[in-house]
């Protein structure tokens, strides 16, 4: 094994959410608080600030995010 490939294992994949994910989001958005983001998003505020600013969260809680956006836009 290749030391940047065992770097790498154990790490969770990461990726952005989708800017129009983002929009819908902030379009709906009841509050900025851990109190408010949690009940209705399922996150925490510190990442409601990496998606709103475009950066990469936990891949399993991107596509958590973004099934209940699409879910709840039903």
């Amino acid at each position: 094994m290749k030391s940047n490939e065992s770097s790498q294992q154990g790490r969770a994949a990461l990726r952005a959410v989708d800017a129009g994910i983002v929009a819908r989001m902030s379009a709906t958005l009841e509050g900025q608080t851990d109190e408010t983001l949690m009940p209705q998003f399922g996150i925490s505020y510190n990442t409601w600030r990496k998606v709103r600013a475009g950066q990469p969260i936990r891949r399993s809680v991107a596509d958590r995010l973004e099934q209940r956006v699409h879910q709840a836009s039903r």
